[in-house]
């Protein structure tokens, strides 16, 4: 293609563009709603997702044990605890680990928490600052002194926190075999002194698990992945026929310019590539702006109200990515493939019926 045919055809692209500037305006309007709800919607589902990867505690449970458990009955639960995590295939952890220079489990992924290493915990914690004035100094100055990290039943007396066994699996990518696993710690049963069995040894209530709560995130994320590909159908239609409309009313304009260039040999690709230059640029435009809109959203709205809704009460926020390192070029990326996918078919769609007549 020599350079004057090339800058012939780009200059009428530019011209139709402004030739309908109201149909224009409309059809960049339509594809940044578009590019902007898809593009919101897929940050806000990146963002749980990113958060959920990094929160440990999530693939966790936590078995509260009686407090009046002996520790030859909190043994009794820790070798059955031991046999369900040695068989289960999401639980990273083996008899062979359970070392033979302590009594019970105390590792990562299989361990047992006494009720005076919670009290220690928490005592080093600013925020239970206060539980140093809930005992009596003399008290305190006792527990420190025969506080034993290895130990299993309080030295504490007045101790109400309770023991725990803390177990951790790979990941809920096995439903089945997780729920499996809480089914058998529920399951679980010991005897007192007497060999009678006792009843509702772990009761429900005292098994912690996220496992709803990864269930109900999960489905709002699956609900917003279909919505917003519903959406940017939908929008994307919309866009098409929006932009089609403008495409037509420049060849209406042009139609005896056209016909006298076929006449005179002028080709269909000649013919069509300053339409199709037209809903390029349209689609340019488009995803420039949503680019723009949605930098301003993610930065100072999204961010803003994630931060006032997690930032308070003493919780931790919920980690946000910075748009430009993380998401930029992803979204510049994908609101570019939407802008010139939409330009170029919506141009092409048109020409065809005309170009044939």
């Amino acid at each position: 293609m020599r350079p004057s045919t090339f800058f012939y055809i780009i200059g009428q692209g530019v011209k139709g563009v402004f030739r309908n500037r109201v149909m224009t305006v409309a059809s960049i309007l339509v594809l940044i709603a578009c590019m902007v709800l898809v593009g919101t919607l897929y940050l806000v589902i990146d963002t749980i997702e990113s958060n959920f990867k990094d929160i440990e505690d999530i693939r966790v449970i936590e078995v509260r044990i009686d407090k009046y458990y002996t520790e030859d009955q909190i043994l009794q639960i820790a070798d059955q605890f031991a046999e369900i995590c040695d068989s289960s295939e999401v639980v990273d952890w083996n008899s062979g680990m359970w070392k033979s220079d302590i009594l019970i489990p105390r590792d990562e992924n299989f361990k047992f928490i006494s009720a005076d290493e919670h009290l220690k915990n928490m005592f080093n914690t600013e925020e239970y600052k206060w539980l140093t004035n809930v005992f009596k100094p003399e008290d305190i100055q006792s527990f420190n002194e025969n506080y034993n990290p290895l130990g299993i039943e309080s030295v504490m007396m007045d101790n109400p926190l309770r023991p725990s066994f803390r177990i951790t699996f790979k990941s809920f990518s096995d439903m089945d075999a997780v729920r499996s696993l809480v089914a058998r710690i529920d399951a679980v049963s010991i005897s007192d002194e007497n060999g009678v069995e006792l009843p509702d040894t772990i009761p429900t209530d005292d098994i912690k698990n996220n496992v709803s709560l990864y269930l109900n995130v999960m489905s709002i994320k699956n609900v917003l992945s279909v919505a917003s590909i519903w959406l940017m159908a939908i929008f994307l239609i919309i866009s098409l026929f929006v932009i089609m409309n403008t495409i037509k009313l420049g060849v209406a304009a042009r139609e005896n310019e056209i016909k006298f260039m076929r006449l005179c040999g002028a080709t269909k690709r000649f013919v069509r590539m300053p339409f199709m230059i037209e809903g390029i640029i349209i689609g340019i435009f488009a995803a420039i702006f949503a680019f723009g809109i949605e930098f301003y959203l993610y930065e100072y709205l999204l961010k803003g109200i994630i931060s006032s809704a997690t930032g308070t009460g003493g919780i931790e926020g919920i980690k946000t990515a910075s748009f430009i390192y993380d998401y930029g070029f992803k979204l510049g990326i994908g609101f570019t493939v939407i802008g010139l996918f939409a330009g170029v078919v919506a141009s092409g769609i048109s020409m065809k019926k005309f170009l044939k007549t």
